[in-house]
């Protein structure tokens, strides 16, 4: 609409001109190089207006002249960027797509196309690494390294290359420089962390794993639990030479994280070595009011060598008292009640428990003892039976048949730093690996050889009399017999 006015108002100024100019015609009169000339005004406004335009057009046609190189060029410089962002985009979908060959072949066009030496590098260095050429991608991201723009871009590319073959060494001092020059990548702490974790480098781990925590690439909860597997582990690695750093070590691991079963004994036991019997005893105690474990249970019960039977005893039922309701609390109460002779106190505790699900083998060895205390020797080698057969304790793993806890291997550890640290779970390697427990073996012990028979008329009797059991019957008594582990 404002362009119609303004046509409008033009066309209207236009024609009051020519109207004005129509009735006042005059002359103009012109003198040049002795050559006198007049004309009417509206011819020479004419003439002036064609020159201007003619010489307007002349400068016009000048001046492309003068800048048509210029143009050229620019011309040639647009038309090869495209066609270089257009095999940088090629490059780019072919190594998401797996493409590797394609991708190189891209690659190599984009960088003699675009004068973008960060990004061509950055390019052919994936590239190749989607084709499988890794001295090819090294290549490229060493010389990344050169420019402080792409430093840390080049140093991930060269930790991940490292990683791939194996050299942890190399990931360390790759992921370490970048950790340090870019506080926000996350990629740099969990390279660091995860090489020197897997070098077994547990203080070097530890530091990273603080900074880390600083940096806010790791959760509270998540950073207290790896510290105290770092710690712990840590700790046993010093103790071949240094008691007094592992014991040092072993307390802050526990105190990182209460509930960590193998930081507690550990602790424990440097602690009683070193005479310090009532500090063990409340680590022992926080940590089983925190998560109830049996090694927990073995170090508490063993933790002064010159206590009587009694007095064993005694601090086991305080220590139960601490988590009542926990499953391993009330076998802890079974047992008491077993080494005392309270019979019906450990049937009491036992039954629930036997009713509860598939028994297993600790179990059954636990309704063994029982039927013992009952004089049923019968029914107690039925129940160690059953005890060969059932399933084991998982947590019974951690005590090896010589009475060691937690005695694992240092892959074990790493493992555990993120099984524990990660999601809160205690792993059973060598439960995993069938490995032999300390599990049922002292309940075995307890039981006497089978009192032999008076006469062979009696033995034939006694057989004879016997209905007959599959060959892989363990030899419980049906529900119509009687359940085993109750008196009859």
């Amino acid at each position: 609409m404002i362009r119609l006015i303004l046509a409008v108002v033009f066309a209207l100024l236009t024609a009051a001109l020519g109207a004005f100019l129509a009735l006042n015609p005059g002359h103009a009169s012109f003198e040049f190089l002795g050559v006198q000339t007049e004309m009417p005004f509206v011819v020479a406004a004419g003439g002036v207006i064609l020159f201007a335009f003619l010489m307007l057009v002349i400068w016009w046609g000048i001046y492309l002249l003068w800048t048509s190189p210029d143009k050229v060029k620019g011309f040639m410089g647009r038309r090869r960027r495209e066609q270089g962002y257009d095999a940088l985009e090629k490059a780019l979908i072919a190594s998401a797509a797996g493409d590797g060959e394609a991708a190189v072949r891209q690659a190599a066009r984009a960088d003699a196309l675009l004068d973008r030496p960060a990004l061509s590098r950055l390019l052919a260095a994936r590239a190749a690494e989607s084709a499988g050429n890794l001295d090819g991608a090294q290549t490229h991201y060493e010389a990344l390294l050169e420019d402080q723009r792409t430093r840390v871009v080049a140093r991930r590319g060269l930790a991940q290359l490292s990683s791939e073959r194996g050299d942890l060494g190399a990931t360390i001092d790759h992921a370490a420089d970048a950790f340090q020059q870019a506080k926000g990548a996350r990629w740099a702490f969990d390279a660091l962390f995860d090489a020197q974790v897997a070098k077994a480098r547990w203080q070097d781990a530890l530091t990273t794993l603080t900074e880390g925590e600083r940096r806010k690439h790791v959760a509270p909860d998540t950073g207290r639990r790896r510290r105290s597997v770092l710690l712990t582990a840590a700790a046993l690695e010093a103790e071949i030479n240094d008691a007094e750093t592992a014991r040092e070590l072993a307390v802050s691991a526990h105190r990182a994280a209460p509930g960590f079963a193998p930081a507690a004994a550990l602790a424990a036991r440097l602690l009683a070595d070193g005479r310090r019997h009532k500090r063990a005893a409340e680590v022992l105690e926080s940590a089983w009011a925190a998560a109830p474990h049996p090694a927990l249970a073995r170090a508490f019960q063993d933790l002064r060598k010159s206590d009587t039977k009694a007095k064993r005893m005694e601090r086991l039922k305080a220590l139960a008292e601490l988590n009542p309701d926990h499953r391993e609390s009330r076998l802890i109460l079974i047992q008491t009640a077993l080494e005392e002779g309270d019979a019906p106190a450990a049937r009491t505790l036992l039954d629930p428990l036997m009713e509860s699900g598939q028994p297993s083998s600790r179990l059954c060895a636990l309704s063994a003892r029982l039927a013992r205390l009952d004089g049923k020797d019968e029914l107690a080698r039925r129940w160690m039976t059953r005890a060969s057969h059932a399933g084991a304790d998982a947590d019974w793993s951690d005590i090896d048949p010589e009475g060691r806890l937690f005695a694992y291997t240092p892959d074990d550890w790493k493992r555990m730093v993120y099984v524990f640290g990660d999601e809160n779970r205690l792993t059973h390697p060598r439960y995993e690996r069938y490995e032999r427990a300390a599990g049922a073996v002292p309940e075995t012990a307890l039981l006497d050889a089978p009192r032999p028979v008076k006469s062979a008329t009696s033995r034939t009797a006694s057989f004879a009399d016997t209905p007959a059991r599959m060959p892989d019957d363990p030899g419980v008594p049906d529900e119509g017999e009687g359940k085993p582990g109750r008196s009859a």
